[in-house]
This record gives structure tokens, C-alpha cells and sequence, in this order.
């Protein structure tokens, strides 16, 4: 079991994905779908195959696979009914579906699926190596498995102030909110997640970085996509009234100004690793 594991992080969580579903696949100028479509270009899904898509949220990959692989059939999963309920409502492709299922306790009978897809998910299921377990147990032999992951050694200057001054923000503010080790941020890297999935009895075949980025306006429009960026952002600036969101505002426009170039205030990268592989 990972030792990162616990009901309250899972919960917490899906508790994420639930709240940022309304506008989950619009965050960043509709960043999650620009990977979501590079990752299947990568997999390569093919006529009459069979894929499950792990932690699919609003099925962005799903429906990407879905038409390429029909009539194969695609099953997306996920622990956020806010985002299965959105995945359900798009797309008007017959041949998938979506259910509510944990990546590490798979009901599938061993050898079903010819490929298996992971957006941006991996770092955030409880035990990532028992879903990387339980994803080779259900493939085929030779089947496929096919990875993004958010890089966040390539994060701006603006974005490493912005969340080292996270913990700092809920300390001040009374807050104690349960977070995965700091291993988790490196699994983007391409050094490392390789190194996972050949742990996982996995041969690695192709990796692609993906790599986009822009500026906000403003320390308003910089909080707002802050956000959007995961649990801990998310819960902490959420969490503030107005009063003290003006003042975190007024924080995040001095630590701009004291990069020094104005070039780097309120610059953004969104980094990815994605890793396509077979099953050994």
C-alpha cells in the first residue's frame, strides 16, 4: 500500500475533481484537452480494440478513443460522479461508457483490454503502483498502456514562488489539509516516469514532452488559474473571504514585481511527460 495512502487524501481528492468539473476541460484556455488529444495520437488506438480509460474525469480521452477503436468498446472510470456525470452528457459515441470504479480495485477479468489510458491521473490515485498493477494484470499480453504527466520541474519562476508561499498562506490561516509526499511531483519527469512503469512490468517505447504556457493579466486572473491547479491551491484559496483574498492578491503582486523582469511576472508553463508502453 502506498504509504501516502488514506481515506481523508481521497476524499480530498475527489472532493477536487467534484468542485473544478463545471470547468475542468475549459481551465487554461482548454489545456487538459490538448494534452488529452496528444496522449491518444500517442497510444494509437485501433479499430475493434477494447480500452479502459483510468481516471478519465469528464472523458476527454474516452471520446477521443472512443470513434477510432469502434465498434472496440472504451470504458472510462473515475471516483468523481461530478466529472463521470459530465463524461456522460458528451460525446455521442454508443460504443463507450463510464462508471464509477477505483484505478486500484479493477473488476475486470485478467487479459481484457488491448489498451489501457492514464491523463493526467497517475499522481493522484491513492497507490499508484497498485493501479500500474492492476492495469498489466487486465491488458492482454502485448497490450498497451499510454501516460501523461504533468512536469513540474519546468514550472516558471512566477509559479515556484507562488506555491512555496502555499503552506506559508495556510499556516497563516489555520489550516491543515492532507497532501501526498513530495515523490508524487516528480513523476513527470523523464527520468522517472519510465522508470515507474518499467518497475510495473512494463516495456517503454515512445516518450513525448508537451510543453505550452501563457501570462495572466493580472494577480486576480493569476489566483484564479492558481486554482485550478490542483487540490491544495484549490482548497486554500477557496477557502479565503473576500477581505483576505484581497490580500493575497496584493502578495502574489509583489512577488511578481520582485522577479525583477517584467517578463517573468505572471508567466505560466503547463509541462508534460507522456509514455507509451507495452505490456512484458
Amino acid at each position: 500500500m502506498d504509504p501516502d495512502y488514506s481515506d481523508e487524501m481521497v476524499d480530498h481528492v475527489v472532493d477536487f475533481f467534484d468542485r473544478v468539473a463545471p470547468f475542468y476541460d475549459a481551465w487554461a484556455g482548454g489545456q487538459h484537452g490538448r494534452v488529452a488529444s496528444r496522449l491518444v495520437d500517442l497510444a494509437a488506438p485501433a479499430k475493434n480494440e477494447h480500452v479502459l480509460d483510468v481516471g478519465t474525469g469528464t472523458g476527454l480521452v474516452a471520446h477521443l478513443v472512443a470513434p477510432r477503436v469502434n465498434p472496440g468498446m472504451v470504458i472510462g472510470i473515475d471516483l468523481s460522479e461530478n466529472m463521470l456525470r459530465i463524461a456522460r452528457t458528451n460525446g455521442k459515441d454508443k460504443n463507450v461508457q463510464f462508471v464509477g470504479m477505483a484505478a486500484e480495485r479493477l473488476v475486470f477479468r485478467p487479459e481484457t483490454f488491448d489498451l489501457v489510458t492514464m491523463g493526467e491521473a497517475l499522481a493522484y490515485f491513492a497507490d499508484p503502483t497498485e493501479a500500474l498493477a492492476e492495469a498489466h494484470r487486465i491488458l492482454r499480453p502485448g497490450g498497451r498502456l499510454a501516460v501523461s504527466c504533468l512536469r513540474r520541474s519546468l514550472n516558471t519562476r512566477a509559479q515556484d514562488l507562488f506555491f512555496q508561499g502555499l503552506a506559508p498562506l495556510a499556516r497563516r490561516h489555520y489550516l491543515s489539509l492532507p497532501r501526498y509526499s513530495s515523490e508524487r511531483a516528480r513523476f513527470g519527469e523523464p527520468d522517472v516516469l519510465p522508470q515507474i512503469l518499467s518497475g510495473a512490468g512494463f516495456e517503454v517505447g515512445r516518450l513525448t514532452e508537451m510543453v505550452t504556457g501563457g501570462r495572466t493579466s493580472d494577480a486576480r486572473e493569476w489566483t484564479e488559474l492558481m486554482a485550478g491547479a490542483g487540490p491544495l491551491p484549490y482548497t486554500l484559496i477557496r477557502a479565503l473571504g473576500p477581505r483576505y483574498r484581497g490580500e493575497l492578491e496584493a502578495e502574489v503582486e509583489a512577488a511578481m514585481a520582485s522577479l525583477g523582469d517584467p517578463d517573468d511576472a505572471f508567466r505560466y508553463h503547463h509541462s508534460y511527460v507522456l509514455v507509451a508502453a507495452r505490456k512484458r
